[in-house]
């Protein structure tokens, strides 16, 4: 009744017509011939129903003594074709074969199994072959029917089965399950069913270290239990599998005890396998997928696919590694400017012409123009980047302190630059169209005029500039400029679309950008020292906080608090308890030279793989007073260029790791394991842990007492703060926790008093 109500509703809803044909498969795990009377009894209940959906052909199949047999149901008057084909034994059996492709080509219509970019990457299969399309019959195994499928299908080559061993553990419950289906088979009719019994190669076999004893210890398990061995493989592809099956066998002179059925293959059929349930040939074609491929564009993303998870890599994280050109980038702006306590952290500010929307943001990384300005360093550059720049007539700024000093600097090196002009001081750009001195002085034949923007982060300043400064005078924006002190977007597309101010939208100004770096544009959410003093404050609310700690913790939160006025630069960057033992901060370990003239040097650095083994984090900067901000900025700075870089890969979860070298031979500051843990966004530091195959080294050396070389240490309670959560994951189950200290109370679960 069941089967019957279904194709009624297939009926009922449109999702047939008159060349669809019903199949109704009774339960496979039965051997029908053992209950004739109950077979009969459910043929005849099938007939009944069959005049709602009369116009349609019907087959009923089951299952005798492992032969499948079909019968119709019912089937359109004046249609000879289907009662002959029925009738004939040869015929009978093409039909169902036609039944078997449909049923398992319908499997494949999940989106989670055939997987396959449309060009924009390949897969590297297990046998080394390189794909346009990769097939995981494994996450079939949540659909219904499946293991019935398998079952019945292969019904004919089970008989006598004692042991079943699939290729992947990936299909391992279908094994089971088969298993299973055949010892009730077997029981049919009150019979005892024998045991049959299953496994699973852990890796690719043909590659596999294991494969002659697994393929000799499935063989003698079905010998032992008087049987013979089936090989499930979930798909064909290149061959290699069932020849590697096949040698193995023949090596033990086992053919006769094994048969090999794959679920999936490329081919119709197989010279080496008695059955194959589904040949994928004719839907590979009609998505225009050929499969195995030669080689690949360097262009293309390349998929390895995993041989014991069977999951394409980019299901998980994968470390790509840092390459010196995300220090060599931006090594000369660094080299100009640090060690003169021009970075500040965890600040609260704004951006020049923020101040006209009286909008006081946080940053993570604060650049502070007012000194900036004034730094002889950047003197330097302005003047020489104003060397070739024709005079103004008028300058315009936006009234903040920075604007005012940048104005400032500009008459101090360039002073023919601005001989004669007029200020105008616009709080905000957009009334520049409102206010008549303004206009005129823009629209004055000849008159050229420059507005200086302090600072550009994400665009948006100059891109309101630019839209206000059209709707003055288009006629007049071959004469305007627009000077930029400082372009530090996270985005190069911002970077490179400021290069040059494009006639389509602003005429053909000029731009003059003085210095540029790359630096990530983090508010409160993505700031470290917000994250941490949310930490604290979390941790403060427990009730197993000894006095001691809370103490130290109180303390470090309301700092962070007080702290984001004039923000963090020196040693109160980092968590690190006042021991009385505190490390020492080495600059000449922290900025190594990126810029090796040596050819042999630069190509043995552009293969390296980390940010520690780079050994090339910055220009060397010699004799500077370095700031641990100056520390943090440097590695945001290689960190965001990372980024960049690898975003532009459109598969795939890049990360690096986070844990880092922990050899004594390497980058031993404290400090700059620190910093990348705090440039890390929070997902970014869990993603990169996961694959960090030196975690558990670097653990043991930020929490082991006995670690006497206290320069390779890194700060336990820095540690605790970016790893908490994964501390908690992996050692959770540590009774002795005393070694972890104030950590602990980080990633230990709360202690709550008993009431």
């Amino acid at each position: 009744m069941e089967a019957a109500q279904r194709s009624r509703g297939l009926v009922r809803t449109g999702r047939e017509n008159d060349e669809t044909v019903f199949v109704y498969r009774l339960p496979a795990a039965v051997n029908w011939s053992k209950y004739p009377v109950s077979l009969a009894a459910m043929i005849d209940g099938l007939r009944a129903a069959a005049p709602a959906i009369e116009s349609n052909v019907q087959l009923v199949v089951w299952t005798s003594d492992f032969e499948r047999m079909i019968a119709s149901i019912s089937i359109p008057d004046g249609n000879d074709a289907w009662q002959r084909v029925i009738g004939d034994l040869a015929q009978s059996r093409e039909v169902l074969s036609a039944i078997r492709e449909a049923e398992f080509l319908d499997f494949l219509s999940s989106p989670d199994v055939l997987f396959e970019h449309a060009g924009a990457a390949l897969f590297e299969l297990p046998s080394g072959h390189l794909s346009d399309y990769f097939v995981r019959i494994g996450n079939l195994q949540s659909r219904s029917g499946f293991f019935s499928a398998i079952f019945f299908w292969t019904i004919e080559h089970l008989c006598g089965v004692r042991h079943i061993m699939c290729d992947t553990w990936s299909i391992s419950t279908s094994a089971a399950v088969v298993a299973d289906y055949l010892m009730i088979y077997e029981g049919s009719g009150g019979e005892s069913g024998k045991r049959v019994t299953w496994s699973f190669s852990p890796s690719y076999i043909p590659t596999s270290p294991l494969k002659d004893k697994l393929i000799f210890d499935a063989i003698h398990a079905a010998q032992k239990l008087g049987g013979r061995a089936l090989f499930l493989s979930s798909f064909y592809s290149s061959g290699g599998l069932e020849r590697a099956i096949v040698e193995q066998l023949a090596e033990y002179d086992a053919r006769d005890s094994a048969v090999l059925i794959a679920i999936y293959s490329v081919l119709d059929t197989s010279e080496y396998s008695e059955l194959v349930l589904c040949s994928m040939g004719g839907l590979l074609e009609s998505r225009g997928l050929i499969g195995k491929k030669a080689g690949a564009s360097k262009e293309v993303e390349v998929l390895a696919v995993s041989s014991t998870s069977y999951f394409p890599d980019y299901r998980v994280a994968k470390i790509v590694p840092f390459v010196v050109q995300d220090i060599r980038d931006d090594s000369e702006f660094w080299a100009r400017y640090c060690g003169r306590q021009l970075f500040t952290l965890h600040r609260n500010g704004s951006t020049a012409s923020d101040t006209r929307h009286d909008l006081i943001r946080h940053h993570a990384y604060y650049v502070d123009l007012d000194k900036l300005f004034a730094d002889p360093a950047f003197l330097k550059s302005l003047a020489s980047k104003t060397q070739d720049v024709a005079p103004f007539r008028n300058v315009f700024i936006d009234g903040s302190g920075a604007s005012s000093i940048m104005y400032e600097s500009l008459r101090k090196v360039a002073p023919k630059l601005l001989e004669g002009s007029d200020l105008y001081v616009i709080p905000d750009w957009r009334q520049i169209s409102g206010r008549t001195d303004c206009l005129q002085a823009i629209n004055q034949k000849g008159a050229r005029s420059v507005f200086l923007l302090p600072a550009v982060l994400t665009g948006q300043t100059i891109g309101d500039l630019k839209r206000h400064l059209r709707e003055t005078s288009l006629d007049a924006m071959p004469n305007m400029h627009i000077m930029i002190g400082l372009l530090r977007p996270s985005d190069p597309v911002v970077m490179k679309n400021y290069t040059v101010i494009g006639a389509k939208y602003a005429g053909t100004g000029e731009l003059t950008v003085v210095e540029r770096v790359t630096l990530p544009n983090f508010g409160r959410k993505e700031c470290a020292w917000c994250c941490e003093h949310d930490s604290l404050d979390a941790v403060l609310s427990r009730a197993d906080v000894d006095a001691v700690s809370r103490d130290l913790f109180e303390a470090r939160r309301d700092y962070l608090q007080s702290a984001v006025s004039d923000g963090l630069i020196g040693s109160e960057v980092f968590f690190d308890p006042p021991t009385g033992s505190r490390l020492p901060f080495y600059g000449g370990s922290l900025f190594i030279d990126a810029m090796i003239g040596n050819k042999e040097q630069r190509d043995q650095l552009d293969n390296i793989e980390g940010l520690e083994k780079s050994r090339a984090l910055m220009a060397l900067v010699e004799g500077s007073l370095l700031s641990e901000a100056d520390l943090c900025f440097v590695v945001a700075n290689a960190i965001q260029n990372w980024r960049n870089r690898t975003a532009r890969a459109s598969i795939g979860r890049a990360t690096i790791d986070a844990a880092t070298v922990v050899s004594d031979d390497k980058f031993n500051e404290a400090r700059l394991r620190a910093a990348i843990w705090r440039s890390l966004r929070p997902h970014e530091l869990m993603l990169a842990v996961r694959v960090s195959t030196g975690f558990e080294d670097l653990v043991s050396r930020v929490f082991d007492p006995v670690d006497a070389v206290a320069s390779h240490r890194c700060l336990a309670l820095e540690a605790s703060l970016a790893f908490g959560r994964e501390l908690r994951v992996r050692f959770g189950g540590l009774s002795d926790t005393a070694r972890w200290g104030s950590g602990g109370f980080f990633w230990l679960p709360e202690v709550k008093p008993v009431q």
